[in-house]
């Protein structure tokens, strides 16, 4: 057998190929004729009779054909061999090379998502899972318009990025808007390319999703406090120079009140005036509170406690006796790390601005609750609310809904809270009035 086996790879070092059979056949049989023939001079001369050679031609004619028969059935059988072997490391290695794929598919931070032609999807990765929300079986055979479209675009865009695919088209970096499975928005960039099939016709479609919805929030951010700072420079500027000029304008009409008596016209004018002049330095104040906030001086603070002061002073002006104030405390909430007076000035600003919206006349909820390590105090009225196309500008410096504010008290609040490291946040849902949340690390 171990001969067998070395004349075999002697003779077929890669295996039985398609020349081995038009080659070795031919020869065999010329080896088998031969020594037929040199058998033919030993056995003829033996055979006597007239039929004496006949059953000696029988056998000879059967052998040949057995011995080419062999030959064939040999080649056949290794040639089966070798092809199923073949076939079989091509198929390990074609399964190597897909679980490779699928593992590099599965581990990348990138979505990879495979349409076939009519846009269904075929392919959906752990990373399209974390980022869209939708499982894969949610997703497979759905169309991609619930991730690109939006709700209030009755055109998908779609529509737009699958014509552009099969004109042949490759879109790179396209920044894409999208929604999540829970409605939250999404920005994305996405890669997309047309896949072909081997008859060159177009079978589908790749592409790579990157949530870049963190990056570009960062990037509004750094306008925002690039805006911010050049605003506060500028406020600075104007507030020094209007602030000394202020007070002596109001010193003045203090002293030309006196040579009139009240009832006076000119009176009435110069009280007129100091009220003006007042309502300037308060705006003054604003502008330099903004554009050059105190230092803090955080201590733990007892979040309740400082927004019961806010509310006692609130209460003892007459005009805010018909506010009705529910307080909504948390049990589990605790001390925060925040400037007592600081902080006293964003309640009192938000409870203002609630008390002023509902004319003085309405319900005033105070909630706190515990957020994980946060701490969220919601500041909710029964006013008419904040418009829809202004609630994302009302922490704009100079911004303001009301006739004969400044603008400044809601970005000052902003301010503040982002000094503390945390956030506020604004919401008006219909018929409800407005709410604002602010969100405070806890102490520890």
């Amino acid at each position: 057998m171990k001969l067998f086996r070395k004349v075999q790879r002697l003779l077929f070092p890669r295996g039985v190929r398609v020349w081995h059979f038009i080659v070795i056949p031919p020869l065999g049989m010329a080896l088998v004729l031969a020594g037929f023939r040199a058998l033919d001079r030993l056995v003829i001369p033996l055979t006597t009779g007239p039929s004496g050679g006949e059953p000696y031609q029988t056998l000879r004619t059967i052998l040949i054909g057995l011995a080419m028969a062999s030959i064939i059935a040999f080649l056949a059988v290794q040639y089966k061999t070798g092809y199923e072997r073949e076939i079989q490391a091509r198929n390990e290695a074609l399964e190597a090379t897909r679980d490779f794929l699928t593992r590099i598919i599965e581990g990348t931070a990138d979505a990879i998502i495979v349409r076939d032609a009519k846009g269904r999807i075929t392919s959906w990765n752990p990373a399209a899972e974390a980022i869209f929300g939708w499982t894969a079986a949610e997703m497979m055979g759905q169309t991609a318009q619930r991730l690109i479209a939006g709700r209030d675009e009755p055109v998908p865009a779609v529509a737009r990025i699958d014509a552009a695919l099969r004109e042949g088209r490759t879109l790179r970096n396209l920044e894409t808007r999208g929604t999540r499975k829970d409605g939250t928005p999404i920005t994305f960039s996405l890669t997309v390319a047309p896949i072909y099939d081997a008859a060159d016709r177009f079978a589908g479609t790749t592409g790579i999703v990157r949530d870049v919805t963190a990056i570009k929030q960062l990037e509004l951010q750094l306008l925002e406090r690039e805006r911010l700072a050049a605003i506060g420079e500028l406020a600075a500027m104007v507030a020094h120079e209007v602030r000394n000029p202020l007070a002596g304008i109001r010193g003045g009409c203090e002293i030309l009140l006196e040579g009139y008596p009240a009832g006076d016209t000119r009176h009435d004018i110069g009280v007129e005036i100091i009220h003006q002049v007042d309502r300037l330095s308060r705006t003054v104040h604003d502008l330099l509170m903004f554009a050059r906030p105190k230092a803090m001086d955080l201590v733990p603070t007892d979040l309740h406690g400082l927004i019961e002061r806010v509310v006692n002073m609130l209460g003892d002006d007459p005009e805010n006796a018909a506010i009705e104030v529910i307080r909504d405390f948390g049990d589990s909430v605790p001390v925060i790390a925040a400037d007592g007076r600081q902080m006293e000035q964003v309640f009192l600003n938000l409870l203002l601005n609630a008390i002023q919206a509902m004319n003085h006349n309405g319900t005033l909820t105070i909630a706190t609750r515990l957020n994980g390590r946060h701490v969220v105090a919601t500041v909710s009225d029964t006013g008419p609310g904040i418009p829809m196309d202004k609630i994302g500008r009302i922490f704009e410096p100079f911004f303001t809904t009301r006739a004969r504010g400044t603008g400044l008290g809601l970005a000052i609040v902003k301010k503040i809270v982002e000094a503390h490291g945390g956030r506020i946040e604004a919401a008006s849902p219909p018929g409800s009035g407005a709410r604002f949340m602010v969100t405070l690390r806890g102490e520890g």
